[in-house]
C-alpha cells in the first residue's frame, strides 16, 4: 500500500491576528513575526522529499509556502477549496469589540458552528463540503508522496478531522496556531 505523508501548516501570522481582526476571506499579508514564522516552517520541512505545495488562493497562505516552494523549486498550486472559512459581517471586525448585535453573531455561531451562519458567512458544515472533494483527489493523486498543505486555522481543522475520519463535531479541538505542523500518514 503507498502511504502518502501529509504536512498540513496553518498561514504565519498576520498583521491582523496581532491586531485581533476577525480575517475569514478577508486578505491581510503576514507580520513580521509570520515572515519568520514562514522561513522557521522551511527549516522544519526542508530535509523532507516534498513532491507537492496547496495553499489557499489567500496571500497569508500563498506568502508563507513561497521561502519553501523555492528551496524546492516546485509550483505553489492554489486551491480555493483551502480558503478560510468566510465570516461575513464580521471580518475586519476586532474579535473583543463587537457591539451587541455582533456578539449575539458571534455567540450564535460558537454554539453551534456547524449549522448556524452568520450573515454572509460559511459554518463548518459548508467548509466540511469543500475540503472534501480536495481531500479524495489529493489521496488519489499523491500515492507514495509527501505533500505540504499551508492553510488556514478552521480549513486545517476540518482537512485533518476529515483525512482522519474523525467526526466532525470534534475538530473544534484541533489546535492549529501559526507555529504548528501537523504530520498524517495515510
Amino acid at each position: 500500500m503507498d502511504m502518502i505523508k501529509i504536512y498540513i501548516a496553518r498561514h504565519g501570522e498576520t498583521t491582523w491576528n496581532v491586531e485581533g481582526r476577525i480575517q475569514g476571506r478577508s486578505d491581510p499579508g503576514l507580520s513580521p513575526k509570520g515572515h519568520d514564522q514562514s522561513l522557521a516552517l522551511l527549516e522544519q520541512i526542508k530535509g523532507k522529499p516534498i513532491s507537492a505545495i496547496y495553499t489557499s488562493t489567500l496571500q497569508r497562505s500563498i506568502l508563507t509556502a513561497q521561502p519553501i516552494a523555492k528551496y524546492f523549486n516546485l509550483p505553489i498550486q492554489k486551491q480555493s477549496e483551502l480558503d478560510e472559512i468566510a465570516f461575513g459581517i464580521l471580518e475586519g471586525k476586532l474579535l473583543h469589540s463587537f457591539d451587541e448585535e455582533l456578539k449575539a453573531e458571534w455567540d450564535r455561531f460558537k454554539d453551534n458552528r456547524f449549522t448556524y451562519r452568520i450573515p454572509e458567512a460559511e459554518n463548518y458544515s459548508d467548509v466540511a463540503n469543500r475540503v472534501k472533494p480536495f481531500v479524495e483527489r489529493l489521496l488519489r493523486n499523491h500515492k507514495g508522496q509527501e505533500i505540504l498543505i499551508v492553510g488556514h486555522r478552521v480549513v486545517n481543522r476540518l482537512l485533518i478531522g476529515t483525512l482522519l475520519e474523525c467526526p466532525l463535531e470534534n475538530v473544534q479541538k484541533i489546535e492549529q496556531t501559526n507555529d504548528i505542523l501537523s504530520l498524517i500518514h495515510i
